[in-house]
């Protein structure tokens, strides 16, 4: 432990008086020699002060004010304020001073009618994450991981320090992936950053199938699930809509202990069953699938029936019946080749594929393939296609098999069954063609589109 000095509190007599006062102190802090009061003086207020732990006696000549700061907070040089952080009460030295100065909770803390006059436990911080605060707090360092980003807006959030949480939405507005979306969508709804709630929504519209099915979408709230399922741009098939809420229901039934029939998804669902479209599915889904597993009534389910085959006149149900206006009603084709030739190129003959990268995020439908040579083939005939695309990492985020007539058209569309978003990274789409054949050509071809 640093050794302390008693030092006078205040001094009733002039300045000179002062002066002949402070000029008697111990020249090395820490000396641990008590202060003698002089006549004159009144009475003392002990404070203690950290002792110095560096030999380096003038560090302040070659630092500016961060730079400062952080050795101070580094040395604990002259903390006067200790935290306990975390369930584990680790104990962190900080100053006052400059605390109060980047937060108006630690002023209102430190220096309100009810302040705190001893050391201040923060049960609920982790402490590497406490750690990272202060350090931003003391010299504006950032570098937060997908770990601690998320808590570090909630120390941030709860002590009011407005320019750490921009700096934590900005961060996490560029880091959404699938992986994370749900997590951070909560996040934003629960601090109302209504700008990266958007930005969520946004990711989820345009990955509905992939979101839905993964992981972390049963552990939405029923009011962030409500969020997504009442955009009418979601890129989802209904019958996905309707198997991914089975499931958030199942978990909300193991969350609460109760048993998992239907009549107790139906409950925990609540009106979030409203949102699924029930009569835009496909009829033998519904028949198989929905009718069978009771979580409609028999009234709702004659509705939807009779929906099917135009024959209702009053729907008395509360479910909507419009498909949803996914936002890739229109698409752009980018074309290498602007030129083509009847040149044969013999495909089929192994693994074909095409790396490429995007200098901005945008959304892949599908890719396009030349047809056979017309002069070659006298009539069309069925090949079986096999398309992957695949990351930096060659982790497969897209997998088809599509049937296709091969023509003498010149170009053939294969579309994904999603639309893939893809950000500022190389791809690879690899094709594989069952049957052998000649193919057209593209020549004079780009490096950039």
């Amino acid at each position: 432990m640093a050794e302390a000095i008693e030092v006078t509190g205040k001094i009733a007599e002039r300045t000179r008086k002062t002066e002949k006062i402070f000029e008697e102190l111990p020249v090395k802090l820490g000396a641990a020699q008590p202060m003698q009061v002089r006549e004159g003086a009144e009475a003392l207020v002990p404070i203690k002060i950290s002792a110095c732990p560096t030999d380096d006696i003038d560090w302040q000549a070659q630092r500016d004010v961060l730079r400062s700061n952080r050795y101070m907070l580094e040395n604990h040089i002259a903390c006067d304020l200790t935290f306990y952080i975390g369930k584990e009460r680790k104990e962190v030295m900080a100053h006052k001073y400059v605390l109060i100065s980047r937060s108006s909770v630690f002023y209102a803390m430190l220096c309100g009618p009810v302040k705190e006059t001893g050391p201040v436990s923060i049960p609920d911080i982790e402490p590497t994450v406490f750690d990272e605060f202060l350090r931003f707090i003391y010299y504006e360092a950032f570098q937060p991981n997908g770990e601690t980003v998320m808590p570090l807006l909630y120390t941030a959030k709860k002590y009011a320090v407005s320019s750490l949480v921009s700096k934590c939405v900005n961060w996490l507005e560029n880091e959404i992936n699938l992986d994370n979306v749900c997590a951070i969508l909560q996040q934003a709804q629960a601090y109302d950053e209504a700008n990266l709630r958007r930005k969520c929504l946004e990711f989820i519209m345009k990955n509905g199938s992939s979101v839905l099915k993964h992981s972390s979408f049963i552990k939405l709230s029923p009011e962030c699930v409500e969020m997504v399922l009442t955009q009418e741009e979601l890129y989802v098939k209904e019958e996905e809509v309707y198997e991914a809420m089975k499931n958030w229901a199942r978990n909300a039934c193991v969350q609460r202990n109760i048993q998992l029939s239907g009549e107790n998804l139906r409950k925990v669902l609540g009106s979030l069953l409203h949102l699924i479209r029930f009569s835009v599915m496909d009829q033998s889904y519904f028949a198989d699938k929905v009718a069978a597993d009771n979580l409609l009534t028999s009234d709702e389910k004659v509705i939807i029936f009779r929906r099917f085959h135009g024959t209702i006149k009053l729907d008395t149900t509360m479910f909507k019946h419009t498909p949803r206006k996914a936002s890739y009603q229109t698409k752009e084709r980018v074309l290498r080749f602007h030129m083509h030739n009847n040149s044969c190129i013999s495909a089929g003959s192994g693994l074909d594929a095409i790396q490429f990268r995007c200098s901005e995020s945008m959304c892949l439908l599908g890719m396009l393939i030349y047809g056979s040579a017309d002069y070659f083939y006298k009539e069309s005939f069925v090949n079986e296609i096999t398309v992957q695309l695949l990351d930096e990492s060659k982790r497969s985020l897209v997998s088809i098999t599509r049937d296709i007539i091969m023509s003498d058209d010149k170009l053939h569309e294969i579309l994904f069954d999603n639309p893939v978003i893809l950000q500022c990274l190389w791809y690879t789409i690899t094709l594989r063609i069952s049957r052998p054949c000649d193919t057209r050509c593209g020549e004079n071809g780009k490096k950039s589109c």
